[in-house]
Formats: C-alpha cells, sequence, structure tokens
C-alpha cells in the first residue's frame, strides 16, 4: 500500500501586513519528498498519522510530497505560495500511483490573491489522484471551513482540544478513518453547517471552558461505529475572508437523518453561547499592571492576546513594557519578550556585560504602538532554538533567529529576531530565565499559554491591548466576511445570514 503525505500548515493574520515568505518557511523547515517522513516524521498530526498507519499495516510505504510549515504571520506571499504548489505537483506526479493521501492542514491560510489555501490544496492533490483515491486531512480547531475543502477532501479530521495538545492524536484519528474507509470500502457523506459567528479566544478552551460539554458530544459521537469524525470549528477571527464563521462538520460512513438533526443541534448550541463566548474580562495595561502588583502572589502572567505571536500578531508591541518601566518598583521583578531584530543587532553588538540602549517595539506592526527608549545591560546572547512539545506542538522544532536577554532594572526582556510560541515558558528557559521565580510574566497569547502557565501561575489576567489579534473588534477593519456576522453585526438568529444557509451533505 502506497500513501502520500505531506503539510502545509500556517495560520494567517490578515490584519498582520507582513507577508509570510520563502524564507520564513524555510526557517521553520522545509522539506520534500523523502525528508518529510526522515525529518518530521515524528512530528505533530504527520507523527501521529505514521504511527497509527504503521500499526495497522506496517507494510505500507509512505511518499513524501512537501513539507511547508511556518509559524503564524501575514498572508502568505505569491513566490511562496507558488513554490508550495509546483513542489506538491511535481512529487505527487512522481508518486502516483498511490493509494491515499493524507495532509496536515491548518485550515485558515490565506495568499495574495487566494483565501482559502487550503480549500486550493486540496483541490490541486483531488485534481492529480482522482475522484477515487480518498485524501485524508487534518485540521487546527480553528480553522475556517470552506466548501472546496469538503468538495476536495473525503475526511477532514479537527483538534478537539484547545489549548492544542492533542496534535499528535488528531493525526492518529486521521489513521482511523483511513483505515475504515480502505478495509470497508466506505465512500464517507460529510454534514457540515456553517455559523454567522466569530468569537474571543480567550474563552475557547476545550477542557474547562464554555464550549467544553460541545467537545465532550464530539468525542461521544466519535464512539459510534459510523462516524469517522466530528468537528467544531471556532474559526480563526482575525482572518478578513468570505466565509468566516464557526462550522460543525460530522463525516459518517452513509446517510441517516440522524446525523443531520445531529449537526443542527450542535449548532443551534453554539449560537446559543456566543454571547458566554464574548464575555471576557480585561484590563487596560495599566490597570492590568496594578492588579498584578496589588495581588501579592508571584508570578501573575498578563495574557497579551492582542500581540499573540500563536495568533499571527508580529509580537513587537510595548503596552505592557512601557507599563513596567514606569514603576519604581516590581517585586521579583517582570518578564517579557519582544520580536525585534534590530535590538538583538545592537545588543549583540554591545556584547555581554556592555549598556543597551536603542528604541524597540513596533518595528513589524507600528499603527498600533509607538517604539520606547529602552536602556539596560546586556545579560546574555543566545540562539532561540528549542523543541515544543505542549500547546500547538508535539516535538516541534522551534527556531526564532538569534536573541538577547536585556535588563533594566527590575525589568527583563528576551528580544528575538523571529516571531515564535508566545504561550510557552520554554521560550523564556531557553534564554536562561525562570519564569516561575517573576513577579509579573507576560504570555502572548490569549488562551493557550494556560496549559503551561496555570499549574504555577499565582493569578491569570487578560490584558486589553491594541494589536494585529485584538479581540476588541471596534479596533479592526473587516472588509471581505459576509455580513451580517455576529457580532460584529447584531443579530439574533443565524437564519438572518442567508449566506450560511443551513445543513450542507457533501
Amino acid at each position: 500500500m502506497r500513501i502520500a503525505v505531506g503539510q502545509m500548515w500556517q495560520e494567517t493574520n490578515t490584519f498582520n501586513r507582513n507577508p509570510t515568505s520563502l524564507d520564513d518557511f524555510e526557517n521553520w523547515g522545509v522539506a520534500v519528498g523523502s525528508e518529510v517522513v526522515e525529518q518530521y516524521g515524528q512530528t505533530g498530526e504527520l507523527g501521529g498519522f505514521l504511527d497509527a498507519c504503521g500499526k495497522w499495516n506496517p507494510a505500507i510505504e509512505f511518499l513524501g510530497l512537501a513539507r511547508f510549515a511556518c509559524w503564524p504571520w501575514g498572508a502568505v506571499d505569491g513566490n511562496a505560495w507558488e513554490q508550495i504548489q509546483s513542489r506538491v505537483r511535481r512529487q505527487l506526479e512522481a508518486a502516483l500511483p498511490v493509494d491515499a493521501v493524507f495532509l496536515a492542514l491548518h485550515g485558515a491560510m490565506s495568499a495574495d490573491g487566494e483565501n482559502d489555501l487550503t480549500g486550493a490544496l486540496l483541490e490541486i492533490v483531488r485534481n492529480s489522484v482522482g475522484p477515487d483515491v480518498p485524501i485524508v486531512g487534518t485540521l487546527d480547531l480553528h480553522a475556517n471551513i470552506t466548501d472546496r475543502m469538503l468538495q476536495n477532501a473525503d475526511l477532514l479530521v479537527g483538534y478537539h482540544a484547545c489549548p492544542h495538545l492533542d496534535s499528535f492524536e488528531t493525526g492518529q484519528r486521521a489513521a482511523a478513518g483511513l483505515r475504515k474507509m480502505l478495509e470497508e470500502n466506505v465512500r464517507p457523506v460529510t454534514y457540515s453547517r456553517k455559523l454567522p459567528m466569530i468569537t474571543a479566544a480567550e474563552n475557547h478552551n476545550t477542557f474547562t471552558g464554555i464550549p467544553a460539554p460541545l467537545y465532550r458530544r464530539l468525542e461521544e459521537l466519535e464512539r459510534d461505529a459510523d462516524v469517522l469524525s466530528a468537528g467544531l470549528y471556532m474559526a480563526m477571527p482575525w482572518f478578513d475572508v468570505p466565509n468566516l464563521g464557526w462550522t460543525v462538520t460530522l463525516t459518517t460512513t452513509g446517510k441517516k437523518t440522524r446525523w443531520k438533526t445531529d449537526v443542527n443541534q450542535l449548532a443551534d448550541e453554539c449560537w446559543n453561547l456566543r454571547a458566554d463566548m464574548e464575555n471576557v474580562e480585561r484590563y487596560q495595561p495599566r490597570d492590568a499592571v496594578d492588579r498584578a502588583l496589588a495581588h501579592g502572589g508571584h508570578p501573575v502572567v498578563i495574557g497579551d492576546g492582542a500581540d499573540a505571536t500563536n495568533s499571527g500578531s508580529p509580537g513587537d508591541q510595548v503596552h505592557l513594557l512601557k507599563e513596567f518601566l514606569a514603576r519604581d518598583h516590581i517585586p521579583h521583578g517582570a518578564l517579557t519578550f519582544l520580536v525585534d531584530p534590530e535590538a538583538v543587532n545592537v545588543a549583540r553588538q554591545a556584547g555581554v556585560g556592555q549598556t543597551f540602549q536603542a528604541a524597540v517595539g513596533g518595528g513589524f506592526a507600528p499603527e498600533y504602538c509607538e517604539p520606547i527608549e529602552f536602556r539596560g545591560t546586556v545579560e546574555r546572547l543566545l540562539d532561540v532554538d528549542f523543541v515544543l512539545d505542549g500547546h500547538i506542538g508535539k516535538n516541534m522544532p522551534i527556531h526564532m533567529g538569534k536573541g538577547a536577554v536585556v535588563t533594566s532594572g527590575n525589568v527583563a526582556v528576551l528580544f528575538v529576531e523571529k516571531t515564535g510560541p508566545g504561550s510557552t515558558p520554554s521560550l523564556y528557559e531557553t534564554g536562561g530565565l525562570d519564569p516561575r521565580t517573576f513577579g509579573i510574566v507576560v504570555a502572548k497569547s490569549p488562551s493557550g499559554f494556560r496549559a503551561e502557565y496555570e499549574p504555577f501561575a499565582a493569578e491569570i489576567l487578560s490584558a486589553d491591548c491594541p494589536g494585529c489579534a485584538s479581540a476588541n473588534w471596534p479596533r479592526l477593519n473587516f472588509f471581505r466576511v459576509n455580513r451580517p456576522l455576529w457580532p460584529l453585526n447584531q443579530i439574533e438568529s443565524p437564519t438572518e445570514a442567508k449566506w450560511c444557509g443551513g445543513v450542507r451533505v457533501d
């Protein structure tokens, strides 16, 4: 048996004006042909899929297509998108014939002139392999499901966990679905319903948060032998594209009236939760720091969702840093990081133990903040490389370029050249900084950081700062989404959004 495998993974924030280039993908690891399995065969969804397939049929020959993965950022530029298409086409043509295709995808990814890279890639593969070869894909639960995705994939399997701790398991679930398709000659049927709503990411926790019961229902549905995949996709909200919104999906072995009923019931429950999902207590930077100082315990972790690198924001905003520097004393000190390659260069030129002085911040998104003057001492120079195991990644190699730790009084800043996971303490630990020992720590993440920070945080607060990933919706200008879309428009029923329609059957 021959199965072609590949990956195209990036979450696009269309409010980040900085394009994602081929260099960005190459920094995170482009692989072609056999390199896909050899180098990334134990990573995330791809690793889970290969692991599970190898157990039920060790004789499978895995044929690598291409692996293009990159940390969330702006829209993919034309050259990078062309390279992705050409390399996948070339490798797939060389691999044919194949018995199946597996793709590890994100589902909220756009490029210059193309709003739906996920659907476009699936369409390319479908046109190459024909209508009868099963195509299976995995998705983040913040995917924005489109008609083109549903038309060209036989089975799409999404995360059930936020924080995203189930990437490996999602790959295993995809393998289980493919096995049933191949061994039992199943032609899947997918029921889906789009909802005209987006919601703040702070409340997307599927373990203890508001939508948790819905995800337990998905797990229950997947225990039915006739269900290949049950998905609830809460959509990347900073993704200004047509047909943006939550989607419920159910892929089964055949048509039954009850499946349509289940999808409608889940969709109605999602709609009824929308107001609670948007009810998030956020604090202006000054208020957030005041509350952290008044708490008395440490560390108090402040989630800066608006500058969340995990949500495609540049990580260059200094609103909280400015507040730290304005305080005479912060017990145990304050810790944050900035994506600022110029600041890293200044630190490296100065050298360890020397004085650092530069205007920092706002280099990628100056429309959301102005740079501030920062003077301190260079404490450490490093390469910011580590392996991510936790929210978003399993065995995922992280490359954030050169880094520098600079302190000013009791404020410590880790400057990095490139974006990366703002949700993990491992980022600071790579710089020799232990966030457990600080009074205040900034996590550039709306909710995913809780997976690793909650076990030791004295308190967690959410900041209300400007930024590319702000959930203060009036601060952002949506031009391409279909309207009405809640909460950008106040609507009482999803039926008011004629563009959504009812349950779709593919």
